[in-house]
């Protein structure tokens, strides 16, 4: 049964998916908008879509989001945005979340944050093989952190960023009092993570939505779902949500 409803899941998901690859070829005007507002969920449909970087950034800017393409090459990559290649690939892509993280850093350090150092962006990976991951982006007080395992809560961790684990979101320290504060979350495919150009628009969505400073405690939910290994119901959830807000949810065929 669970097999079943794993390959209902992923047929659900496929046909939320190809209104992406073959149904919003190009995004139109409005769409790329309040594709902005929603934030990094949205990066696989700037991807399938093909929007290039160009016209993101324009749109960017027209949206008056704080932080552009441009900014986040000058600031992440130190790398003119006039200069890059069509692909948006100078060499500089991200293979962990430490450098992830440092790449966001560096681009709300540009944009006057007191304590950008204490911003992460985490993963939950238990579903990588199957090509789908989980990203928050966090902010954690403390460099480093004193708490239980994801995956046995009986067994206590000190962790730095020195450690792969560090860079996994954790709502509570080992004595329960808060920690990590969620400021965006996305259930993506493993796919749309995995060129510069693609992590240059999450980076660039994401930093945006930390600028807002409001807390998605959602995020705690669905990253339960996730551990539990039902990450395709959080990806098609998540998947409807944009599509309504991108107004194209006559769209979506589940087959």
């Amino acid at each position: 049964m669970r097999t079943f409803y794993k390959l209902l899941f992923a047929s659900l998901l496929t046909a939320c998916l190809a209104c992406a690859h073959n149904r919003l070829i190009p995004l139109e005007t409005d769409q790329i908008t309040n594709g902005i507002h929603a934030g990094a969920p949205a990066l696989p449909y700037f991807i399938y879509s093909k929007t290039s970087l160009q016209v993101l950034n324009a749109e960017l800017k027209k949206s008056n989001a704080a932080i552009t393409l441009k900014d986040t090459y000058d600031a992440a990559y130190k790398f003119s945005f006039k200069d890059i290649p069509t692909d948006g690939n100078t060499n500089q892509a991200f293979d962990n979340m430490e450098t992830a993280s440092r790449h966001l850093q560096n681009i709300l350090k540009s944009q006057g944050i007191n304590d950008p150092e204490h911003y992460y962006i985490t993963s939950m990976d238990t579903a990588n093989a199957d090509g789908y991951t989980l990203i928050a982006a966090v902010y954690r007080p403390s460099t480093t952190i004193n708490v239980f395992n994801k995956f046995n809560f009986l067994a206590r961790q000190t962790l730095t960023s020195e450690d792969p684990a560090f860079y996994r979101a954790y709502k509570t320290d080992n004595s329960r009092k808060p920690m990590d504060i969620v400021y965006e979350w996305a259930a993506l495919p493993v796919e749309c993570v995995t060129s510069q150009a693609y992590q240059a628009i999450l980076l660039t969505l994401t930093a945006n939505k930390i600028l807002e400073q409001k807390a998605k405690n959602d995020y705690w939910a669905e990253e339960r779902q996730w551990i539990a290994g039902n990450y395709l119901s959080v990806m098609v959830k998540q998947d409807i949500k944009v599509s309504q807000t991108l107004g194209i949810e006559s769209h979506i065929k589940y087959q």
